[in-house]
């Protein structure tokens, strides 16, 4: 469960920008928020919608969640010399050249002792990094509410080495030898997952394995197809999610891929095809079956469905996993081929008792049809708008202090109530361009 992310120094985000899915006081829809029951964390929300204008930069806060993600995943096998895959502030000399800071706090279960069994506690970790060095790096867990410091390290330029601090006794394991064997350019925890540290392998998984953030880009259907052939009771599941999205489906029957290996070029590398023909050997290919006049049985190809029929079917894993997992799905621009009464149906359903685990959706999107006000409380409203200097802010809707019942959400943000909307001039050109345009 994520609690609050932040980030400075991270492309279009200049200074420091916090997402906190923290509850506000006001009790509205209790099912849009849960108890983690663990200590020293309040309640929590269920989900979460960004709203902005094109390149306001609310993609960006995502973009740094999954480069967080992804260094924190790839840091111990990171070749010498690469480079982190770090994006400064670039519209400000200074923050060009200074590290980008990233800090998040979830709940993962955790083994504090050998005695102990686990249980769900709060996690701060983050770290300051530009291309080359991990400047700085710290990690505290809260398992009875109050702060363990696990690690603290600073790199120390004059030494060129790292200077420790804070160690709790309750952190285990080989420290000096997980010290030794991590680089500057690499994490400490990453590489002493790797090298067998017990206690910090649930945290390092749940960057790995809970924390899935989509991109704008169309995503694979290989897992939900999977779901599909190895479990027909997730089939029927998917089969009802369809339906319940008023996507009129009977069955899915899955087929073997049909490609053309005979299509290949002639002079393509053998050990390419073979590569092709290997991937695709097992693929399975999704036929949905509709139902005629007459009761009879005909199939589509999933690839002659409607684009917004495709993305439901592909995105049906995902959010199974997230709630069989209790695990944060992260998706922008989740408007993107979906009527707003999808949108409005997929954020409903982590804002509903099905979600006993208490997942968590965070989406960017332009579909306001979702700040009406039986859908969100004003807590789970959030926007990003682009300052003067270029760089990104991110604010709550709560900062308005919109009152509940008299205020349209929807209307005010369309008027410019709250920012995070393009502010549109009128298009003429000057007679040099006029030119340009209409003679020949």
């Amino acid at each position: 469960m994520l609690i609050e992310f932040s980030v400075e120094n991270f492309r279009s985000i200049k200074e420091e920008q916090t997402l906190s899915l923290i509850k506000d006081s006001p009790n509205e829809m209790p099912e849009n928020y849960f108890d983690p029951k663990t200590p020293n964390v309040p309640e929590l929300l269920n989900s979460a919608v960004l709203y902005g204008a094109n390149a306001s930069g609310k993609s960006n806060l995502f973009k740094a969640m999954d480069c967080m993600r992804a260094i924190v995943e790839g840091s111990f096998n990171k070749k010498v010399g690469s480079e982190l895959p770090i994006e400064p502030f670039i519209f400000n000399s200074l923050t060009e050249t200074q590290p980008t800071t990233f800090n998040i706090n979830f709940i993962v279960f955790l083994k504090i002792d050998e005695s102990s069994e686990e249980k769900p506690v709060r996690v701060e970790y983050g770290f300051s990094a530009d291309k080359n060095i991990i400047f700085e790096e710290w990690l505290s867990v809260y398992p009875k509410g109050r702060e363990q410091s696990w690690f603290h390290r600073q790199y120390n330029e004059e030494t060129q080495n790292y200077d420790w601090s804070n160690e709790s006794p309750f952190f285990k394991g080989k420290k000096s030898v997980w010290k030794q064997n991590t680089r500057s350019d690499q994490l400490f925890l990453s590489t002493a997952v790797q090298l067998n540290s017990e206690q910090l392998k649930p945290i390092y998984e749940w960057f790995s394995k809970k924390l899935r953030i989509v991109g704008r880009d169309r995503i694979d259907n290989f897992l939900t197809i999977k779901m599909c052939e190895h479990n027909q009771g997730l089939k029927k599941i998917i089969i009802s999610l369809l339906n319940q999205a008023d996507i009129d489906v009977d069955d899915i029957d899955l087929r073997d891929s049909e490609f053309d290996f005979d299509s290949l070029p002639k002079d393509l590398p053998e050990s390419i095809k073979n590569k092709i023909k290997e991937d695709l050997k097992d693929r399975k290919e999704a036929y949905f079956i509709h139902k005629n006049e007459l009761g009879k049985p005909k199939s589509l190809p999933l690839d002659e469905e409607s684009d917004g029929t495709q993305k439901i079917f592909e995105f049906s894993s995902l959010i199974f996993v997230a709630l069989s997992e209790g695990s944060p799905l992260i998706i922008d621009e989740l408007n993107k081929s979906l009527h707003p009464d999808l949108v409005r149906f997929l954020i409903r359903i982590f804002n509903s008792e099905i979600n006993e685990k208490h997942a968590q959706l965070i989406i960017t999107t332009h579909e306001t049809s979702a700040l009406r006000k039986d859908l969100l409380r004003r807590d789970q409203i959030w926007f990003c708008e682009k300052q003067a200097d270029k760089s990104t802010r991110l604010y709550p809707l709560i900062d308005f202090n919109p009152h509940k019942t008299r205020e349209d959400i929807e209307e005010s943000y369309l008027s410019g109530r709250y920012g995070g909307k393009p502010i549109l001039k009128k298009f003429v050109l000057v007679d040099e361009l006029k030119k340009v345009l209409f003679e020949d």
